[in-house]
């Protein structure tokens, strides 16, 4: 009966475990399931949210493509290119089809079709339209891809590109700056004609974002001249009507440069395009120059030669050219040419060279001087000065307190036995001169000596004139005129006082002048020592003077009051025997080489 007990209690006990072990598994599995779909529920939600997220993503971007898409449409109604930068595969692509080389200036002219592009490089290349190996040219649109044409004497170093024209069906305009990859070149030239278009436009535009240097050209002058003297009553079949016609072609051409410039500033400024400079152009002309012939009739066909050299000496800023390659290995290639006997270096200039000769009376056994500056420094007067005159003398430099010297200037010496002629040269710095053109519009590369003027401080427009003078290796000579007044300034500053005129004041004032004077003088050669040492340029003397004192020395009196005026008349009259005497022995020596040649 106990066994039977024990036992039942020992079944008792294994029900109860039984029990309570299922019961444990039973709350397990609940929880287990509560987690279940505790993680469906949390999953569920991050689907939601993801989707969420995603719809809104999508829709921000519909929106987006929405506006720019509608953006696209509107610039393409105003006839503005996307802006669209090129990938680097589309770059190397580029340069490969225009054969881009390193140490090679490239030159693209661009426009819309007709406009006279390739008549333009035939005219840079110094060759007729007919010439082998001249740009094709023709009335309907002949250049269908671009045309590469190397200088024919400076190939090594220059090479023009004839881009086909926009605006045919062959070149859409919203496609042009690209598909032509215009982005690669060094500087571009854009030819208009007729009218100057959104076409043009947008190409100045892409330039600018590009960093190229560009200069607009309006081509066939001599065509658009003409035909306004047609219109104002010009009869060519008029053979007795010279003076007729020369007087309608002045007015004509007067009124075809005014209308030129006023509209495409106009276009410039309705585009939102800084204001440049427009170049007038007649490709006879240009032509004619290249040759080295001497057209009678021109506009800016050397300003426009002289600025764009200029430009590739100086290189441009392409994020798409090769950098301290291409446009760096032209210019040094150049610049390192100046130290040959040759000066200057590049064959381009020699012939703008050979056209500045005429253009400033340039004669062979006198020497040229050249007084240059910026606007206000007093040229005109120290050339008197330098001449022995006052400024109200006949014959006298024109002076004045606004700029009075617009075009460049002749004066002989008065002394006619003196083989020198003076140049006074409008200065820089002013609207009507540029400071960034000043060295090469003035054609100043063709004088034996430069006189670099300055008065209140030595300017960048100064640096540039002495490094051009430095490669084409002319003389130049660093004046700081007006010092007399500034002198009394300084005086005026430390207590002068012109009414004291007993004794004790004519001492002060000695006293004062002798120290204004000092101050003066170290103040003007440590001013000019730090600018030439800052323009990585040699140091050189700064000659101070004063325009009276000058003048008075010249006229062979004995001023009181001197600083460097006798020591630059004789360093400047030096310079000019010496080269005189190298031209002399060096004509000699020619005269000898052919006499020897003749007897052989």
């Amino acid at each position: 009966m106990a066994r039977e007990l024990e036992e039942e209690r020992r079944r008792i006990r294994a029900e109860e475990e039984a029990a309570r072990l299922a019961a444990i598994a039973a709350r397990e599995e609940e929880a287990r399931r509560q987690r279940a779909r505790e993680e469906e529920t949390r999953k569920a939600r991050e689907a939601q949210a993801a989707a969420e997220e995603a719809a809104r993503r999508a829709a921000e971007q519909a929106r987006k493509a929405k506006e720019e898409q509608e953006e696209a449409e509107r610039q393409l109604e105003r006839g503005t290119q996307p802006v669209v930068t090129p990938t680097a595969d589309e770059v190397q692509a580029a340069k490969a089809k225009v054969q881009y080389k390193d140490g090679v200036i490239h030159f693209a002219v661009a426009g819309l079709a007709g406009s006279g592009k390739s008549s333009l490089i035939n005219a840079f290349c110094g060759m007729n339209s007919r010439d082998l190996g001249a740009a094709p040219t023709g009335i309907t649109e002949t250049t269908l891809e671009i045309g590469r044409y190397p200088h024919p004497t400076c190939g090594d170093q220059f090479v023009w590109y004839d881009v086909p024209g926009s605006g045919t069906l062959k070149i859409p305009d919203w496609q042009y700056f690209n598909s032509q990859g215009l982005y690669v070149f060094d500087c571009i030239v854009v030819l208009f004609n007729n009218r100057f278009t959104m076409t043009d436009q947008a190409i100045l535009a892409n330039c600018r974002r590009f960093k190229i240097p560009t200069f607009i050209v309006r081509s066939k002058a001599d065509q658009h001249i003409r035909n306004l003297m047609k219109d104002m009553g010009y009869d060519s079949d008029d053979d007795d009507a010279e003076g007729k016609r020369n007087e309608l072609y002045r007015a004509a051409c007067q009124q075809f440069i005014a209308e030129t410039r006023q509209s495409v500033k106009q276009n410039l400024a309705d585009a939102n395009l800084p204001d440049q400079r427009v170049y007038i152009v007649s490709n006879k002309a240009l032509l004619g120059i290249v040759k080295d012939k001497s057209p009678r009739k021109v506009i800016d066909e050397l300003e426009l030669l002289t600025d764009l050299y200029g430009e590739a000496h100086r290189g441009g800023k392409s994020p798409f050219r090769t950098p301290n390659t291409a446009a760096t290995s032209a210019r040094s290639s150049i610049h390192s040419s100046y130290d040959t006997p040759i000066s200057p270096a590049s064959c381009c200039m020699l012939m703008m060279i050979e056209y500045c000769g005429p253009r400033v009376s340039y004669k062979e056994g006198l020497f040229h001087f050249a007084v240059a500056g910026i606007a206000g420094s007093g040229k005109s007067s120290l050339i008197n000065g330098l001449r022995g005159m006052r400024n109200k003398d006949a014959g006298a430099a024109a002076t004045g307190a606004i700029e009075t010297t617009l075009v460049m200037t002749r004066y002989p010496d008065a002394n006619p036995d003196y083989p020198f002629v003076w140049y006074d040269i409008p200065g820089a710095g002013t609207l009507k001169i540029p400071e960034w053109q000043y060295f090469n519009i003035q054609g100043l590369y063709v004088f034996d000596c430069i006189i670099l003027l300055f008065d209140n401080r030595f300017t960048m427009t100064d640096i540039a004139i002495l490094n051009n003078s430095r490669r084409f290796k002319i003389p130049t000579y660093i004046v700081r005129s007006k010092a007399d007044q500034h002198i009394r300034n300084i005086m005026k500053e430390m207590g002068y006082d012109s009414d004291e005129s007993d004794e004790e004041g004519v001492e002060r004032r000695n006293k004062l002048y002798k120290a204004a004077r000092k101050h003066f003088i170290q103040e003007t050669r440590k001013s000019v020592k730090n600018n030439l040492e800052n323009a990585n340029l040699p140091d050189q003397r700064v000659y101070i003077i004063s325009n009276d004192t000058m003048q008075a020395i010249v006229k062979e009196k004995t001023p009181k009051k001197t600083i460097d005026e006798l020591d630059l008349l004789s360093d400047l009259f030096n310079e000019a025997h010496v080269r005189r005497g190298a031209q002399l022995a060096q004509a000699a020596a020619n005269a000898a080489g052919a006499d020897s040649g003749s007897r052989h």
